[in-house]
């Protein structure tokens, strides 16, 4: 039988601690969609936040890789501070937004304000940056969701923000920064504006499909990709039944 360390015992706790206390966020706020779930399956949104079902238990070897994800925003977002302190740049980090007619909250990573560029950022493993940016393991659908995240807070930005901030620019465009946690390589991926209005029409469809009640199972919305229906990638995939798969 394999002996557990103590020092990774006391870690797995401490970052179970970190886990938690981010979680206390979205206390109370169960009700609105979570920006971090856009272009997933429909049936999430329903559970999460019409149902309110408590997802299944998240083991320590995610949530390590969950507190490595946290870290090296954490470490990006520093370096963004000081850079703008050193040259007085404008800019938002950790900026908690709410789209009331779309019924979604969330947090915007980093808008560069005077640069007019909003980044998302996105740790990754480097099979995930193969599908990204390799020719040969290419994937088109790969980084679908995180742009229709990302265009969500552009959506918010160029609509909600601007009007009441006339002496800032609207985007001029829209990124999401991948950080290889392989090979530490950051590397930009253009988000199309186009995919603002995507993102538009995707909170639209869950809105109205949850009128009606619990989604239907539909490969291509709920879920949108056929990798989601997972209990290792869907926390409410025993409340669900399995998916596609029951």
């Amino acid at each position: 039988m394999k002996k557990t360390s103590k020092v990774a015992k006391i870690y797995d706790d401490y970052v179970a601690h970190l886990n938690a206390e981010k979680s206390k966020r979205y206390e109370g706020m169960e009700e609105w969609f979570h920006s971090s779930a856009a272009g997933l399956c429909a049936r999430k949104h329903y559970f999460s936040s019409i149902e309110k079902v408590t997802g299944s238990e998240i083991d320590s070897d995610t949530l390590r890789l969950f507190r490595l994800g946290d870290v090296i925003h954490e470490e990006i977002q520093n370096a963004i501070r000081w850079y703008a302190k050193d040259n007085g740049s404008r800019i938002f980090i950790e900026k908690e937004i709410f789209i009331d007619d779309l019924n979604v909250r969330g947090f915007i990573d980093l808008v560069m304000i005077d640069d007019g560029v909003l980044y998302d950022i996105k740790s990754c493993n480097g099979w995930k940056w193969k599908t990204i940016f390799g020719k040969k393991y290419y994937n088109p659908d790969s980084a679908k969701n995180y742009m229709l995240q990302t265009a969500t807070y552009a959506y918010w930005y160029n609509e909600f923000f601007i009007p009441d901030n006339v002496d800032i620019p609207k985007l001029k465009s829209i990124a999401l920064l991948f950080y290889n946690k392989d090979t530490s390589q950051i590397r930009e991926l253009t988000v199309p504006m186009s995919c603002i209005q995507d993102a538009v029409d995707y909170w639209h469809n869950v809105n109205e499909s949850i009128i009606e009640g619990k989604p239907p199972v539909r490969l291509g919305f709920a879920p949108v990709l056929s990798w989601e229906c997972s209990e290792k990638y869907c926390s409410y995939y025993e409340a669900c039944g399995g998916g596609i798969h029951k």
